[in-house]
């Protein structure tokens, strides 16, 4: 079987092909002059098929599912990994390709995984979820419905051994006197230095990563997203004010908590899986633009992702911008762990606006 790095989406996986030192064209992609992977040469001496095998082990053929076992999720092994898992760059039957030949290479490997339907037992298992999810049993919507509808502090649909956990493995830090940006929408003399800052605690209104009364600084690191973000029209005035932190700074990265490759270090597989989707959830749901037309509630369930984060000593929450994926948003928890040192006035050009099909 022969591949390449352009059949994967994943890092490590470009990686561990890349480290074997060939290149050729590639049968199951059609890309030529690429770093590949061919089990006659390199089986032995790369990490690839190990890599690869580590997700595929953990479903089981048909004959293993008892009869709990939903009959919508017993599917093909092929389908089942372009579904879970955002590694591969190829068609199903590139997939099936690919999988194929490392089972019929691996000694042990259970050969029926090929012709049966498959699934993960421990997704329909209880007592497992219960221990390894951070919802348990339950999904992202059962929780936001619980927080909005029934109980507004206190949750039994949040695993918080499991949330810190997992939030730890995220935390980074950044150095002081890294700068960040805040924008408002201004008039032509625009705001001061002074009146930049995030509003006091007696006039903070909710937020993604704050309630109501609970002061927190949203910053981008980039001026143009600050723009984005506060969604300026044409022609409007605009003060950018840049903030630069005053020490160093520990904080919940969510802008890789679900993009994290599940081949990184010793990552529990079935457990990365359950828990992908919560986190995307979360994810988007403090990256998605504030509207006038949202309710209050709808801002629950990441007030109280982010509340815990502040209650473990983290000093803010980091996360990619809606409307710059190549940038991120900042929201710092304590307001006085910056200065603002600059700002400007900007008049707002033409704007791009792109369309898309809903």
């Amino acid at each position: 079987m022969i591949c390449c790095t352009e059949c994967f989406s994943d890092l490590e996986i470009k990686a561990a092909i890349e480290s074997n030192g060939h290149k050729g064209n590639c049968p199951v992609c059609g890309a030529n002059n690429v770093w590949l992977y061919d089990s006659e040469k390199d089986t032995g001496s790369s990490e690839f098929e190990e890599l690869i095998y580590s997700i595929v082990e953990i479903y089981k053929c048909e004959d293993e599912l008892d009869d709990t076992f939903p009959e919508e999720d017993k599917k093909a092994l092929e389908e089942h990994l372009i579904q879970d898992w955002n590694i591969f760059a190829v068609s199903l039957e590139g997939v099936r390709e690919i999988v194929s030949g490392i089972i019929e290479n691996t000694i042990g490997a259970d050969r029926r995984l090929l012709v049966q339907r498959t699934g993960i037992p421990e997704l329909y298992d209880e007592i497992y979820l219960n221990e390894n999810s951070i919802m348990g049993k339950y999904s992202w919507e059962d929780f936001r419905r619980y927080l909005r509808n029934e109980n507004r502090f206190h949750s039994k649909y949040l695993n918080l051994n499991v949330l810190e956990e997992i939030l730890r493995n995220t935390a980074d830090t950044l150095k002081s006197r890294t700068v960040f940006y805040r924008g408002r929408i201004s008039d032509k003399k625009g705001y001061a230095r002074k009146e930049m800052g995030a509003p006091p605690s007696d006039k903070a209104l909710p937020g993604r990563a704050n309630s109501k009364g609970i002061a927190c600084l949203y910053l981008a690191n980039k001026k143009e997203t600050t723009v984005k973000e506060i969604r300026a029209n044409a022609f409007d005035y605009v003060t950018i004010g840049a903030f630069e932190l005053k020490r160093d700074i520990k904080i919940v990265d969510l802008s890789v908590i679900s993009h994290t490759s599940p081949f990184y270090a010793s990552t529990d597989k079935i457990k990365y899986l359950i828990n992908a989707k919560h986190l995307k959830n979360m994810e988007n749901d403090l990256a998605k633009p504030v509207s006038s037309r949202d309710s209050d509630l709808d801002y629950l369930p990441t007030q109280y992702i982010s509340d815990f984060a502040k209650y473990l000593g983290y000093d803010g929450v980091k996360y990619i911008s809606t409307f710059d994926k190549e940038s991120y948003n900042l929201a710092l928890f304590d307001t006085g762990i910056c200065n603002c040192i600059d700002c400007k006035n900007y008049l707002i050009g033409d704007l791009a606006y792109t369309l898309h099909h809903v």
